[in-house]
């Protein structure tokens, strides 16, 4: 798939962009969280990036968490809506273009719960190492810097791990986009869903699909096949 190929060979994530091409360019890295890896040492501030995939298609979105002075920061936001084109319907222009994006800033009480809400989800405790995170399901990756280290887990839908999740409703009550999550689909139809198909017409209008894996320090490798 072009967009697939496009991912597979993305670039290193540097900071926001302003259209969605260069965003889905340094989609992996950013999902890796290399940018924040390359700024975490000792002493270093606390910067957070909780990314939610909905099936990539649909949507991804992502909050970065960055520490400033006074024991608070700023929650920077975006929304990737996916582009769909053809199939025989009305293109929808609400959904091609450049990403959602807003910010709020979060002062120390937030900032104080935002991190026992993530303690609590198990993001500081060791990584599920084996964790694979197909690209049309449902999942969040949680990166950062924490204490002056790098950290990365995920969160995989259905699971009891992902029941587990306590930090959802924080960001969903922190969000200013004005894009609305996506429906959760019930758990059988997310098993299914959530699968790669061989796909030998490849258009504009085909299916992104890919896997992700949960490393000991990091995401491992990207492939198309289950």
């Amino acid at each position: 798939m072009v967009a697939l190929a496009v991912l597979a060979a993305g670039c290193s994530y540097r900071g926001p962009t302003d259209d969605i091409v260069s965003q889905r360019l340094t989609w992996f890295s950013y999902l890796n969280g290399d940018d924040i890896r390359g700024l975490c040492f000792s002493g270093a501030p606390e910067r957070y990036r909780l990314v939610y995939n909905g099936d990539f298609d649909i949507q991804a979105r992502g909050y970065d968490y960055v520490e400033t002075s006074g024991g608070g920061g700023v929650l920077n936001q975006v929304v990737d809506r996916g582009i769909t084109f053809g199939g025989g319907q009305p293109v929808d222009f609400t959904r091609v273009g450049a990403p959602i994006r807003a910010s709020m800033p979060i002062g120390a009480d937030g900032a104080a719960r935002l991190k026992a809400l993530m303690r609590a989800s198990g993001v500081f405790d060791p990584p599920p190492v084996g964790l694979r995170l197909n690209s049309r399901g449902h999942y969040w990756i949680v990166s950062g810097c924490h204490d002056g280290r790098f950290f990365l887990t995920g969160y995989r839908y259905p699971s009891d791990r992902y029941d587990g999740l306590r930090f959802v409703a924080f960001l969903q009550a922190a969000d200013r986009t004005g894009v609305r999550y996506p429906t959760l689909p019930a758990p059988g139809r997310a098993r299914f869903q959530a699968r790669c198909r061989p796909n030998t017409e490849q258009t504009v209008n085909s299916q992104t699909c890919f896997w992700q894996e949960i490393g000991p320090d990091g995401l491992v490798g990207i492939a198309t096949a289950d």
